[in-house]
């Protein structure tokens, strides 16, 4: 028997905490808190403002193949109102260059017609909660290619998966990226690309999700989560104590090892996960590039600290004046060294006296395990976790990252738990 009165705490106030509080409170749970430690919510769904235009300093785009997010966006009354987006290939010296080599197409198209039976073969891939993950999965994508004899298709992933910032298909076991760039999800990004964006930004959406949350608490960071005698969870931040009766972690999970310090294999899995250090800039400039370009050979892990991709987010409808820049950290260089590396980037894509205008760090894009991690059972021990002592485990490592993902990821957990 649930039970609609009980205290809920939800600690991270991004698109899957907020997410999982409408969803709790349409179930009927109106005893629903979200804790977020930041001063604003969204996570990394974050919009700026610049002479009353918005852009983007994390997620950009949405895609129609989406339909958990078009139908969320349909409940917010939110419209994929903004400029159009599309991508375009490019060297480091700004010419145009084909995705697909001429004379590999007749490859490509061999490959595309076989991936569907491929990913037939894996139920993993199905399933809106990783329980479990296939051997094969657990091979670095790059690796997995190889197996199953996908040359091509290799490389095309590895323009649309390492350039958001989502690490490199030689390190990343296959199943994160084959969770997030589904065989509908490949297709629309190599046909015609119907890419939406919101003339407010991204952050239109947590706007729409914040307005229906009850309780929401901005500014306080959860330091420490306690058991009680009695079965309950006293959650600690600087400001107060307060007991609920079960706790839903939608925040980075290794921030709460100390939970499970009775546990020594919970604690080993929670410090293996790994993330990619991801810098998105904005730049003033003269000259500026037009539409959305990435630089393909930039993508190679080598190549850290190299301008990946850029968006000149307006220039459809007017003259640009800010330039948003995408970069993998490279930790060789200092944030200094860093600035003039993609300057001279920029330089050579005729862009003229760039200037930083701001910039943002992502400490926790894509997250993930290691092969020998997945291989030891790191999901099937999340899942095992799951509701124990009154504690759920949500989040990107568990949904694996993008929007659509954190949705489905949500449904399940408040269909099976609450």
């Amino acid at each position: 028997m649930r039970d609609l009165k009980s205290r809920i705490a939800i600690v991270g106030g991004g698109f899957s905490g907020l997410y999982m509080a409408l969803e709790l409170q349409k179930k009927g749970y109106n005893n629903v808190t979200v804790f977020e430690k930041e001063d604003r919510l969204g996570g990394k769904l974050h919009t700026i403002w610049h002479k009353g235009k918005s852009y983007e300093l994390g997620a950009l785009f949405g895609l129609p193949v989406q339909k958990n997010l078009r139908a969320l966006m349909k409940e917010l009354n939110i419209k994929p109102d903004g400029p159009s987006l599309s991508r375009v290939s490019y060297d480091a010296k700004g010419n145009k260059i084909l995705q697909i080599p001429k004379d590999k197409l007749d490859v490509f198209l061999e490959e595309i017609d076989r991936l569907p039976e491929v990913l037939e073969g894996y139920k993993s891939l199905r399933d809106d909660n990783i329980s479990y993950v296939e051997e094969q999965l657990t091979l670095p994508f790059a690796k997995w290619c190889d197996f199953h004899k996908l040359e091509v298709l290799k490389k095309i992933y590895m323009h649309h998966f390492s350039s958001y910032g989502l690490g490199h298909i030689n390190e990343i076991p296959a199943v994160y990226v084959l969770r997030l760039l589904n065989f509908e999800t490949v297709m629309a990004f190599l046909e015609v690309p119907e890419l939406f964006t919101w003339k407010s930004g991204v952050s239109s959406i947590i706007s729409g999700l914040s307005k229906k949350i009850k309780n929401l608490k901005l500014g306080q960071e959860v330091i420490n989560i306690q058991r009680t005698k009695n079965k309950t969870l006293l959650l600690e931040t600087e400001f107060e104590t307060i007991e609920y009766d079960k706790v839903i972690i939608t925040s980075p999970l290794n921030q709460f090892i100390h939970m499970y310090c009775h546990d020594s294999e919970m604690v080993d899995y929670l410090r293996s996960i790994k993330y990619n250090l991801y810098t998105v800039y904005t730049f003033i400039g003269d000259n500026l590039p037009k539409g959305c370009g990435c630089i393909l050979e930039n993508l190679d892990a080598s190549k850290k600290g190299h301008l990946v991709i850029w968006n000149s987010r307006w220039d459809s409808t007017n003259k640009e004046e800010l330039l948003t820049v995408y970069a993998y950290n490279n930790y060789k260089y200092s944030k200094a060294d860093t600035l003039d590396i993609l300057k001279k980037d920029m330089l050579k894509l005729g862009v003229s006296n760039p200037r930083l205008y701001q910039y943002k760090s992502w400490q926790w894009q894509g997250p993930y395990v290691k092969p020998n991690v997945l291989q030891k059972g790191f999901y099937e021990k999340m899942e095992k976790m799951q509701g124990r002592d009154n504690v759920f485990l949500a989040g990107e490592i568990m949904s694996t990252v993008s929007m659509e993902n954190c949705i489905k990821h949500t449904n399940y957990l408040v269909k099976k738990y609450f």
